[in-house]
């Protein structure tokens, strides 16, 4: 039986091949930022302080002013783990439900922040869109490291795989 013979194969397949090519993105963003130097305190606290003062959302401003900002050691670090988890697992069919939503929330985040900037708004929630389709599909479960999970354990009692 071919690997394209069904409508459900066929989908599970693009479904996986979408969580790959997302996977690739957050890893090519997370490369691009480490290169710039945007994970050191210093360099993220700058690059988001672009962000608190062009985004047309108030309360997010003062979010970003008065507690990201300033935590700026413990910030740039989470979004440096952030961002190489969700693509690396995301590669990997590893954890996809949970990082897939992880990435959704991520690109929502992106999308308050840029609000004031030039960048088009569709960019994110398409992405945004496309994670919580990867994360529902379980798309792990096709060509990743969840299909091996699933195996073991078919029905967790939390959706992680």
């Amino acid at each position: 039986m071919s690997s394209w013979s069904t409508r459900e194969r066929r989908t599970e397949l693009m479904m996986a091949c979408l969580r790959i090519v997302m996977g690739v993105i957050f890893l090519s963003v997370w490369g691009y930022n480490l290169q710039k130097g945007y994970y050191s305190p210093h360099g993220w606290a700058h690059f988001v302080d672009h962000y608190a003062r062009t985004t047309t959302v108030g309360p997010y401003r003062s979010f970003l002013d008065s507690v990201m900002i300033p935590n700026a050691s413990i910030a740039a670090r989470a979004q440096f783990v952030t961002e190489l988890v969700v693509g690396g697992f995301l590669v990997l069919g590893l954890f996809t439900p949970v990082v897939g939503l992880l990435g959704a929330v991520f690109q929502l985040n992106l999308l308050v922040a840029t609000s004031g900037t030039a960048d088009w708004p569709g960019t994110y929630i398409i992405m945004a869109a496309l994670l919580l389709g990867i994360a529902l599909s379980q798309s792990g479960r096709t060509i990743g490291i969840d299909a091996l999970l699933a195996r073991r354990r078919p029905k967790p009692r939390v959706p992680v795989y």
